[in-house]
């Protein structure tokens, strides 16, 4: 059997951070453009990085923006954890020989700043972050960078994510794609896997 790569989105995937992005955002745009959004009409922003999600939002900011979001997220940050069970199913998947990667729209000062208390580099052999490609989710550029990166067959990947824009850029890079419905709110038909829970993972196996 041939080497199987198990590749995961990071936000709302394998970290539950979704409150902390969405208060950081609702908290940042207020003090920069003093408009109000709920958290509802703020969901557009997740999975896809800073620069597109303002376009989403239609709003200009500030040239101090970045550093007025960094510093309320660092309010929020500490709120972020594994979702339940993820950790055990990561360790049983490395057990059955599998080689687990992370593709994140996060870019690298992100991830180094709030994320390296997880120690992910323990357990994921590539860890690929949105400054690593020129394209981004849902375009295939950064499942092909991991590819490139990890010399694996495409027909051996799996890529799990818990937004459209991952499971397109899956289908995309010709990768098969898991929906990550942990909290069971969204399903999307275009999935060839949904997960409801991280040990149905295991079962692929």
């Amino acid at each position: 059997m041939k080497e199987q790569h198990v590749i995961f989105d990071l936000d709302g995937t394998l970290i539950d951070s979704e409150e902390a992005v969405l208060k950081t955002w609702q908290q940042t745009l207020q003090a920069q453009v003093n408009r109000y959004f709920t958290l509802e009409a703020l969901r557009v922003v997740l999975g896809i990085t800073s620069k597109a999600a303002l376009a989403k939002l239609q709003v200009d900011v500030k040239d101090d923006f970045e550093q007025h979001w960094i510093k309320q997220y660092e309010r929020f940050a500490k709120e972020m954890k594994y979702f339940d069970g993820m950790e055990d199913m990561l360790w049983e998947l490395t057990q059955k020989g599998c080689t687990l990667g992370i593709v994140t729209s996060r870019s690298k000062e992100e991830y180094d700043r709030y994320f390296t208390p997880f120690q992910f580099d323990k357990r994921f052999s590539i860890i690929l972050c949105a400054d690593d490609t020129a394209k981004h989710k849902p375009d295939p550029e950064p499942l092909y960078k991991y590819l490139e990166v990890s010399g694996a067959d495409k027909a051996n990947c799996l890529y799990i994510g818990d937004m459209l824009t991952d499971i397109r850029c899956a289908k995309a890079a010709g990768m098969r794609s898991g929906f990550a419905n942990w909290k069971q709110s969204n399903i999307t038909s275009e999935a060839d896997y949904i997960f409801t829970n991280p040990k149905d993972i295991l079962l692929l196996f």
